[in-house]
């Protein structure tokens, strides 16, 4: 077992690496080594002790939430963590004895490998995102060049890798978020994703997987789209929804709402409340939970600018009337 050092990894902020220390001692796996090097970490300098203490008391706050979603799972109603749905992770948070020494609120029993793979409340990057070819954080959009004549405009929490040898990427991979794609080559360009191939030689189409569904809009030209031997041909303005089941009816497509995040304003019409939280999580750092059904199925119309999409939950609650109650770490709780 490898010995993380208080000097890995020096080239990322204070505050992940305070959170990769965190996943280390909670593993179930920390050596003595461990302690010795994360004590050399943690008093090598007072902004260090500072990054530890902020992510001690991320998880200090969230100790009463848990254990009483804990208890929630446990008499059989939906969990808003989702990663709750881990035996392991039940059981210890169901007996405060076992909590881990550091008094965060995950049990030592949860490993750190499933953290790193399905991070609680994305605290942290998972796998997936730390070896993507290109990645977006959280609120970030990305301009990238493939091939030299395809550009890729990415949404944030978007993933993708290059499929092709050498400096040509012929295709690619998108692994998860969204994206607008731009071919203009003299060959066809390929997309990968949730289990169906995308086609184009010239044309501008955006894609959505941000869920089981993946979601085409063609907005010039045309795409082939191909899904368990099925294939349809996409013209502008049409768009495809297909899942790994099959590909949907081809339907008319609202061209301007599926370009809105090129202009850094999120707009809503007539949508579920549980919706537009699951939409402003995806551009929000931190995460906002619904704990009210009744108040979820409130048919909202907003207009959201992402510059101040931290602002979203007060809007929220001023507008609809749901309790607020926020956390460290931008975590915040609507009732």
């Amino acid at each position: 077992m490898s010995v993380m050092s208080y000097t890995e990894p020096e080239s990322g902020s204070l505050h992940r690496q305070a959170q990769a220390w965190w996943v280390r001692l909670h593993s179930g796996q920390a050596t003595r080594a461990d302690a010795d090097a994360f004590r050399q970490w943690a008093t090598h300098s007072a902004a260090h002790a500072q990054a530890w203490r902020e992510v001690m008391r991320v998880w200090s706050a969230l100790d009463p939430l848990l254990a009483e979603e804990a208890a929630r799972r446990a008499s059989g109603e939906r969990s808003f963590f989702s990663w709750l749905r881990m035996p392991q992770a039940l059981q210890a948070l169901q007996s405060p004895g076992r909590r881990a020494f550091l008094g965060g609120a995950v049990a030592a029993s949860v490993t750190a490998g499933v953290l790193a793979v399905e991070p609680p409340l994305g605290l942290w990057p998972s796998v997936g995102e730390l070896t993507a070819d290109y990645r977006t954080a959280t609120g970030e959009q990305r301009q990238v060049a493939l091939d030299g004549d395809v550009s890729v405009r990415m949404n944030t929490q978007t993933l993708i890798n290059r499929i092709g040898t050498g400096t040509l990427a012929r295709g690619m991979a998108l692994v998860a978020g969204e994206a607008e794609i731009v071919a203009a080559g003299a060959h066809d360009f390929f997309v990968e994703t949730g289990g169906g191939r995308l086609q184009a030689r010239a044309a501008r189409f955006n894609i959505r997987h941000t869920g089981p569904q993946v979601c085409v809009t063609c907005l010039d030209g045309r795409v082939l789209v191909s899904v368990n031997a099925e294939k349809r041909s996409l013209e502008a303005g049409r768009q495809v929804t297909y899942d790994k089941n099959g590909m949907r009816e081809i339907v008319r497509a609202d061209v301007a709402s599926v370009s809105t995040w090129r202009t850094g304003i999120l707009s809503f019409d007539r949508t579920p409340l549980s919706d537009v939280i699951d939409e402003i999580n995806r551009y929000r750092p931190g995460k906002v939970f619904l704990r009210n059904d009744e108040l979820g199925r409130t048919l909202v119309r907003m207009q959201l600018t992402l510059r101040s999409i931290d602002n979203a939950p007060v809007m929220i609650r001023e507008l609809y009337g749901a309790r607020m109650r926020s956390l460290p770490g931008g975590i915040v709780v609507l009732s």
